[in-house]
C-alpha cells in the first residue's frame, strides 16, 4: 500500500514539473566585431606570434554583459550575454585582429601545435559599461599588453590601449555598438603599437 502511496505521489509530481515554464526572459546573446581592414604583407623572416587567454580582471571573466554604475557598484544587464566568456571572445577578436593588420608570419593561439617566436599576454582592466549620471552609459576598455620572448620570457614591449564610447542610447542595441567601436579603437591600438618587430630586432 505504501509503495502505491509513493508511485502516485511520483507521478503528480512529475506531472507538475512537465508544465514548469520558467518565467525568466530568455537570454539574448550579443556579438562583438573587428571593423574591417586591409593587411600589409609579411616579410619572410618576420616572427610568428603566439597569442594566450587573456586575464580579465574580477567580475569579467564570464559571458555576462558588465556595468558599472554612478556610485562605483559592479552589475550586470539582465538576460544579456557575449558569445562566449569574455577572454576567449577576446582572444580569437585579437588574433583576427592582428592578422588583419598583417605584417606577422603567423599569428597563432597559444598551444598552437606550431612553434612561435613571441608570446601576447593581455590583461583585461575594463570592459563595462559606465554610468556616470547621464542617461546611457560609455562603453569602456582597458587593454593591457606585455608582448614577450617565447623561450627566454624577456619582455619585449608593454602597450596600454583604452577607450571610452557613449552610447547613443540607455538600450541594449545601443551599448553593444558601443563596445563594440570601443574594442575596435583599443584594438587598432594594439595592432600600431604591436607591428611585428623588424626581422632580427
Amino acid at each position: 500500500m505504501k509503495s502505491k502511496y509513493l508511485l502516485a505521489l511520483l507521478l503528480v509530481t512529475l506531472a507538475g514539473c512537465s508544465g514548469f515554464r520558467s518565467r525568466e526572459p530568455a537570454a539574448q546573446t550579443y556579438l562583438l566585431t573587428l571593423a574591417p581592414g586591409s593587411a600589409a604583407a609579411a616579410a619572410p623572416a618576420s616572427p610568428t606570434l603566439a597569442v594566450m587567454l587573456p586575464r580579465a580582471a574580477p567580475g569579467l571573466d564570464s559571458d555576462r554583459i558588465a556595468l558599472q554604475t554612478a556610485d562605483g557598484r559592479m552589475s550586470y544587464y539582465s538576460a544579456s550575454r557575449w558569445t562566449a566568456d569574455l577572454p576567449v571572445v577576446l582572444q580569437t577578436l585579437l588574433i583576427d585582429s592582428l592578422r588583419q593588420r598583417g605584417g606577422w608570419r603567423a599569428v597563432l593561439a597559444d598551444g598552437a601545435p606550431f612553434g612561435a617566436d613571441l608570446l601576447l599576454q593581455i590583461e583585461v582592466r575594463h570592459f563595462e559599461a559606465e554610468y556616470t549620471g547621464s542617461a546611457a552609459p560609455n562603453a569602456h576598455v582597458l587593454l593591457e599588453a606585455t608582448l614577450g620572448q617565447r623561450g627566454s620570457r624577456a619582455i619585449v614591449r608593454t602597450v596600454r590601449a583604452e577607450s571610452r564610447v557613449p552610447a547613443s542610447a540607455d538600450r541594449m542595441s545601443a551599448v553593444v555598438a558601443a563596445f563594440n567601436a570601443a574594442l575596435n579603437d583599443a584594438l587598432s591600438q594594439l595592432q600600431n603599437a604591436l607591428a611585428a618587430p623588424a626581422p632580427g630586432g
